[in-house]
């Protein structure tokens, strides 16, 4: 009997099945429909070995048990691609839906059994050669065929959706299947198709679903893997269920200290796993993140691990144990991550566990948003930039303004910038709304001759992250030099937090800067305790006096004392001085008096548009 093959494929996935079940598992539906494309494939092997016996010991049994095992065998081939199908589905269906879809998918392959069932079927045996053929086997060969193409063109067209691993997975089994086939169909002597069905659970296995490869062993949890795809796959059964995040900082710093790290992690996940039977993970930056449905337990073990570590000052100083109860807002780890990190980075809080709340939520969604927009608005350009002018005391006459950001809502209203611009600068996008607003300016400047209006610069914000960034003066440099358009047109303002976070590095790009043609000012002046010597030391020819120093100049004698020292301070250094934030006619005649170079704020005119501005700018100097 020729059955070496369909024994050996036995006895893998025998063997893959043993261990399957001895380890521990996520208990995802991802892994029980794992559980059941094994057990059919054992029962498709047990079902090849046993038709083959039949068949080649057919005259001593009946002849409806022969064909009746042959086909029984053949069919669990239609199911074994069947669930090749439907395990490629739980990537684009939740859990409810994917059941739903198939119990649709068994009636139909339930009819389709019992058409091959029905169907005549021929028995070939000579010898060794055995095999089977007839309308029962070729109508099996066209339902698999069916399976095989709708899961790869779920493959090609949701390829993006689909987990990449799983797709490779999923794609190497049916190739292996194909060929099988194909091989089997050409030459009925070799029996491959049950054993490829083998080749796939082991494939599969390797890939996406060997438990070993989700265990976090030293630590003795799950790992960081296994948490994305819990979060993901496990969303809709751990919706209301809570989560607690473990997290130490510093931790080469603890390792510098003498404390094996991962031995507190073991340490907190033995505690954790001693007060809860939830599911434990250390997530990619080594924090113990818990999920539980059982909120009064985690809360209690959240207790206990701080307890624990509470005598050892470094660690508990290190230590942060937040809490959420309940979790109905994050349905993916990149969220939940994103909303842990955003809670450390809040400030200092009172010792113990920080349990979740309902504003801390909303303020963070309330974020997310706004980071949401500035994404969409920077990718549909509804980026936009509004000018306010700045009257020269000296000239009587408007000749400069300054370039302020404004986001264009897609209902048509604005974003306040009050609002995006501290999100836009805690992650990062700043930077492509500095580039963004400092090529809009230049793209103004190359369209309307500034010159003729009498305007000598347009003022740019430069972000603290756009001062620390080594190659800032080759890209606003290139951007000039694409405009074409002269860089003597555009004043760059710094702050003082610009300064303190890269002084070396921004040097550099500002001597680069100055070389081109650029001239920088500093904002904020008089507001930080060391501004006096950044103004000696930096290389800018105007400093704006800080807005709450303007306001404060007509309140108080101290600040009046201020003003007049930084005025004449800044006079004697050959330095020109702007006062913001001038509301009405008193405060302009008292910043003139006071030898005040520019003045700027709304007194004269809000921030506008570019082409209000250019008529403004017409009307109030003269220019018809």
């Amino acid at each position: 009997m020729n059955i070496q093959v369909q024994i050996c494929g036995l006895l893998i996935v025998l063997l893959l099945y043993c261990f399957y079940m001895s380890s521990e598992t996520l208990k995802l539906y991802t892994e029980k429909i794992f559980h059941q494309a094994m057990c059919m494939s054992m029962l498709c092997l047990f079902l090849d070995i046993l038709s083959v016996v039949a068949i080649t010991y057919r005259s001593r049994l009946p002849l409806f048990f022969v064909e009746s095992i042959c086909k029984l065998y053949i069919i669990t081939l239609v199911w074994v691609s069947m669930y090749a199908f439907v395990y490629v589905l739980t990537d684009l269906l939740n859990e409810d839906n994917h059941k739903l879809w198939t119990k649709r998918i068994r009636l139909i392959i339930i009819a389709q059994s019992i058409m091959v069932y029905v169907l005549p079927i021929g028995i070939f045996a000579e010898g060794r050669v055995v095999y089977t053929y007839g309308e029962a086997v070729l109508a099996v060969y066209g339902s698999v065929a069916v399976y095989i193409i709708a899961t790869l063109v779920t493959i090609g067209r949701y390829f993006k959706r689909l987990n990449k691993r799983r797709t490779f997975a999923v794609g190497l089994w049916m190739f292996v299947y194909i060929c099988a086939a194909i091989i089997q169909f050409l030459n009925n002597e070799l029996l491959l198709v049950g054993f490829a069905s083998a080749m796939g659970v082991l494939i599969l296995f390797v890939v996406m679903e060997n438990p070993e490869a989700n265990l976090e062993r030293r630590i003795g949890c799950f790992n960081a893997y296994a948490l994305s795809e819990y979060m993901s796959k496990g969303a809709e059964k751990q919706r209301g269920a809570s989560v607690m995040e473990i997290s130490f900082d510093n931790l080469d710093y603890l390792e510098e200290r003498g404390i094996f790290v991962d031995q507190v992690l073991r340490n907190v996940v033995s505690l954790v796993a001693r007060d809860t039977n939830g599911k434990i993970f250390k997530d990619i930056n080594s924090n113990i993140v818990v999920i539980s449905e059982n909120a009064d337990a985690l809360q209690t073990s959240a207790e206990t691990v701080y307890r624990n570590f509470s005598e050892d000052k470094l660690l508990c100083k290190s230590m942060k144990v937040i809490l959420l109860k309940n979790n109905t807002s994050f349905t993916s780890m990149d969220e939940m991550s994103r909303f842990f990190t955003f809670l450390r980075q809040g400030g200092k809080r009172a010792e113990g566990v920080l349990v979740v709340n309902e504003r801390m939520i909303t303020k963070y969604m309330e974020k997310y948003v706004v980071e949401e927009q500035i994404s969409e608005a920077l990718q549909e350009d509804r980026v936009e930039v509004f000018f306010q002018p700045i009257y020269s005391n000296a000239e009587k006459s408007f000749t400069s303004a300054e370039a302020l950001v404004r986001i264009r809502q897609k209902d048509g209203s604005f974003l306040s910038p009050g609002v995006f611009i501290p999100v836009a600068e805690n992650n990062g996008q700043i930077v492509e709304l500095g580039e963004r607003i400092f090529s809009l300016v230049c793209r103004f400047i190359q369209k309307n001759d500034l010159e003729a209006l009498g305007i000598h610069y347009i003022e740019v914000n430069l972000s603290v992250i756009q001062c620390q960034m080594e190659n800032l003066a080759e890209q606003l440099i290139a951007i000039t030099n694409e405009y074409q358009i002269n860089p003597a047109c555009i004043n760059l303002e710094i702050t003082e937090t610009g300064v303190v976070s890269a002084r070396n590095v921004l040097l550099n790009n500002m001597r680069k800067l100055i070389d081109e043609g650029f001239s920088f000012s500093l904002d904020d002046f008089g507001k930080g305790e060391s501004n006096l010597m950044y103004v000696v030391e930096m290389p800018v020819s105007i400093v704006k006096l800080d807005y709450d120093i303007s306001k404060a100049y007509f309140n108080t004698e101290k600040a009046k004392h201020v003003v007049k020292a930084v005025v004449g301070m800044a006079h004697e250094l050959k330095l020109k001085m702007v006062a913001e934030g001038i509301e009405n006619a008193d405060e302009l005649r008292t910043m003139q008096e006071e030898g005040i170079d520019y003045i700027q704020g709304y007194y004269y005119s809000k921030p506008i548009p570019g082409d209000e501005f250019i008529r403004f700018v017409k009307q109030h100097n003269n220019l018809g």
